[in-house]
């Protein structure tokens, strides 16, 4: 019997693709973060600390509404976007078989709706520092993330890292974008930024 929950649980997060048992997995309401609260947290999960880069408060409600949490998105080495979803509704999922399939050779869709350099000027350092060029890469992963998401870091962010680090057919730099709220940013948009998201979170109840 347990084993039968187990599996239909574990189906219900595939498919649905939403936060399903919130308690189990850790969420709660977002804090406000800084670097030693970020850089702690992903140590609990044993995430390289190494890539984690945050979001500039002027980007970073546009960004959230975007992004679903977790999720990533895949650039090839001159920067333009990768769609590893099938369709509009397919959910993160497809991350885990995309990313060990990454190589040279294949063709992928490739829609003209951004590309890496506009991402990464949304951007900063831990310390709210404008970012310096990444490394030369074949591909090149964004791993969207919170520390609030609690053990869906586990299940899902440090999987798409170490499957990325596994890939032996290219080279994948993976860049962890943190989303949440900075310690860094001005107060004043600081509390914008809680007041839009407080409204959201209540019309979504």
């Amino acid at each position: 019997m347990k084993i039968k929950l187990l599996l239909a649980f574990s189906f219900l997060v595939l498919v649905s693709c939403q936060p399903i048992m919130m308690k189990i997995y850790g969420i709660k309401d977002a804090d406000i973060e800084n670097e030693k609260t970020i850089t702690k947290k992903a140590l609990k999960y044993d995430l390289d600390t190494s890539n984690i880069v945050t979001v500039n408060s002027k980007d970073f409600l546009y960004i959230l509404n975007e992004q679903s949490i977790p999720d990533g998105a895949i650039y090839d080495r001159t920067g333009k976007y990768i769609e590893y979803r099938q369709t509009d509704t397919t959910c993160n999922a497809g991350l885990f078989k995309f990313i060990p399939s990454l190589n040279l050779n294949d063709k992928y869709k490739q829609p003209d709706s951004t590309d890496l350099k506009t991402e990464l000027n949304k951007f900063r350092d831990l310390k709210g520092n404008i970012l310096k060029q990444p490394e030369s890469a074949d591909f090149y992963l964004l791993i969207y993330w919170t520390v609030w998401t609690g053990k869906l870091n586990k299940d899902h962010v440090k999987i798409w890292e170490d499957l990325a680090r596994d890939n032996k057919n290219c080279k994948i730099k993976v860049i962890k974008v943190n989303l949440d709220i900075q310690e860094y940013w001005d107060k004043q948009e600081q509390d914008k930024i809680i007041k839009a998201t407080s409204k959201k979170k209540q019309k979504a109840q």
